[in-house]
C-alpha cells in the first residue's frame, strides 16, 4: 500500500449510525480521502467496489479498541494522520471537509 504524501489527515467513519453512514458517502461521492470501518462487510463493501483510490475500507469489531487501533495504524500509514474518529450523528463536523 502506498502512501498518499498529499493528505495531512483522514476522518475514520465507522459505519453504524445512518448520519455517519450518509456523511461517509457524501465524503466519498466528492472523492475526499477517508477510512471507513463496520464489522459488518456488506456496508464496506459499496467503499471497496467503486473504491476512488483515497478510500480505506476495512471490516473490525467497531467495539474492540485493539481493532480499531490496529485499523488506524493502516489508514495512518496510507494517508497520515487520522484527523477525527466519527461514529455518531454528534461527531459529524458543522462544516464538511
Amino acid at each position: 500500500m502506498r502512501k498518499n504524501k498529499h493528505i495531512s489527515s483522514v476522518p475514520l467513519v465507522v459505519l453504524d449510525d445512518p448520519a455517519a453512514i450518509d456523511h461517509a458517502y457524501d465524503l466519498f461521492r466528492r472523492d475526499i480521502p477517508l477510512a471507513v470501518v463496520s464489522s459488518q462487510y456488506s456496508a464496506v463493501l459499496p467503499f471497496m467496489i467503486g473504491n476512488n483510490g483515497h478510500t480505506a475500507a476495512f471490516v473490525a469489531d467497531v467495539d474492540d479498541p485493539d481493532q480499531l487501533a490496529e485499523a488506524i495504524v493502516i489508514i495512518e500509514r496510507r494517508f497520515g494522520r487520522v484527523g477525527s474518529v466519527i461514529r455518531y450523528a454528534t461527531d459529524i463536523p458543522a462544516v464538511a471537509v
